[in-house]
């Protein structure tokens, strides 16, 4: 005998009509995602230096929730809370950067249109690109995809893989990742699709670095390479969010449960392929997040054929082993990086230069943020010699005299190219004499390269 469908107990009146009104059950898996998300989300506008506004968050969330709400009513009559729109548009908040956004600026609008574009083509995505009563893809991010491949890195650019050496601001963020990941994916039976995929790209991508793999980053001035590269993704906080909020979305996964674990496979297997041939960590990552992207649109092939599949071990011995051979030989051409002109500079310096520093000349140097972000961490004492070398090799120059009060370590970045490697450099205030004329004020800075054992200046920016 068929019952009566539940008429939901709240209602809302909308002009002379009223609605049912559906709201979610503190149970809701959404709501506990939703929890861990907004937790990172306040850490890193505290103390992690999210280059992300509040303004920009709440675009995301509410361009979602507008056409969530919108949608749902014109379809089915009710006023639901969006909180699957919600969990889109935090994800695309979460991701997404626009290169020129400063840490601290609340209510920066820079971007708008960007956040606002990808919030709406990511919410309604799921309500155009379905397979039967399901969406294909993870809504936040193919968006995220499509946004990366269409404006570049100039205009748009995912979160940073490496968020800073460990401090208790990272331990705290890992912990809320790993505890509510950990909760969440087995409280949902979602741990087939985690893990299989954690294990996976740790293992091609440790493959890859074994093999000298190199990638240029925007918070390093070095070429991250090797062992360093590995640790830089597995201890990502967004390798972390990605494996267990992402890739596990429970719409868009298999139904079977070796065909979640091939799923979860196939995505770690994809990621590997696709970041062995990318020498920058801007297309590294939206490689990762393609990878999704491929293998949802598999979705159909796994439910079909992964529970044959899993039963041929041979077969899969010999997929195995064409994969960790696909993967060292795609990574070929990123094994060994230009260098940049600054080492080229370094390595053609002159002598150290014999001159006296007079006592005084070097300030206390200090290290900016974005310096102490560097990988290795960059030491106090190798601040002070980067100092103390700057004011010798202008001594040395014979041209104006600096009179610096302060001098700060930072990552120098060229705005034209926002993911370029930074310069490591000083920047410096005080009065400058040139000649006989007056002393002026200025605030320049100085890319800094080692020579082997000193600083060369590489170049003068003026600030």
């Amino acid at each position: 005998m068929l019952q009566a469908p539940a008429v939901p107990s709240r209602t809302i009146g909308l002009g002379a009509r009223r609605y049912p009104l559906m709201l979610p059950k503190l149970r809701d898996p959404r709501l506990h995602l939703a929890s861990v998300i907004f937790t990172l989300q306040i850490l890193g506008q505290t103390v992690l230096g999210f280059e992300l506004s509040i303004a920009q968050i709440l675009l995301s969330l509410g361009t979602c929730a507008v056409l969530e709400v919108g949608i749902t009513f014109w379809q089915r009559r009710i006023v639901m809370w969006p909180a699957s729109a919600m969990l889109t548009g935090n994800g695309v908040a979460f991701i997404l950067r626009v290169p020129g956004t400063e840490h601290g600026d609340w209510w920066s609008l820079r971007g708008a249109p960007i956040f606002i574009a990808v919030a709406a083509l990511s919410l309604l995505s799921k309500y155009v690109i379905r397979i039967g009563d399901r969406h294909l893809f993870n809504p936040s991010n193919i968006g995220l995809v499509a946004c990366f491949l269409i404006l570049g890195s100039r205009y748009a650019d995912p979160q940073d893989l490496w968020w800073g050496p460990i401090s208790p601001a990272i331990v705290a963020a890992l912990v809320v990742i790993a505890a509510g990941g950990l909760a969440i994916t087995f409280r949902q039976g979602l741990m087939a699709v985690a893990a299989p995929f954690f294990a996976t790209f740790a293992i091609g991508t440790g493959t890859l670095a074994a093999s000298g793999h190199c990638v240029v980053a925007r918070w390093n001035a070095a070429p991250v390479c090797g062992s360093s590269y590995w640790w830089v993704l597995m201890s990502s906080p967004e390798i972390l969010v990605f494996c267990f909020f992402m890739i596990t979305d429970p719409r868009t996964i298999p139904d079977g449960r070796v065909a979640r674990v091939a799923h979860g496979i196939g995505v770690g297997a994809v990621a590997t392929l696709l970041v062995a041939p990318q020498t920058t960590e801007f297309a590294t990552k939206v490689a990762i997040l393609g990878a999704l992207v491929i293998v949802c649109a598999a979705r159909p092939l796994l439910d079909r054929w992964a529970p044959a599949l899993a039963r041929r071990t041979p077969v899969l011995v010999l997929m195995a082993l064409l994969f960790l051979a696909a993967t060292v030989g795609a990574g070929i051409g990123a094994r060994d990086p230009k260098p940049t002109a600054d080492a080229v500079a370094a390595a053609s310096a002159a002598p150290r230069p014999q001159v006296a520093v007079p006592d005084g000349a070097v300030p206390r140097v200090t290290i900016g943020d974005s310096a102490r972000r560097t990988q290795p961490p960059l030491s106090q004492g190798r601040a002070d010699r980067m100092g103390h070398d700057l004011v010798a090799a202008l001594i040395a120059a014979d041209g104006p005299s600096y009179d610096f009060d302060t001098m700060t370590v930072e990552l120098l970045r060229d705005p034209d190219q926002p993911q370029a490697a930074p310069r490591l450099g000083i920047t410096g205030t005080g009065t400058v004499t040139d000649g006989a004329g007056p002393a002026t004020s200025f605030k320049r800075s100085f890319a800094l390269a080692d020579a082997g054992g000193y600083f060369v200046i590489t170049a003068e920016l003026a600030r």
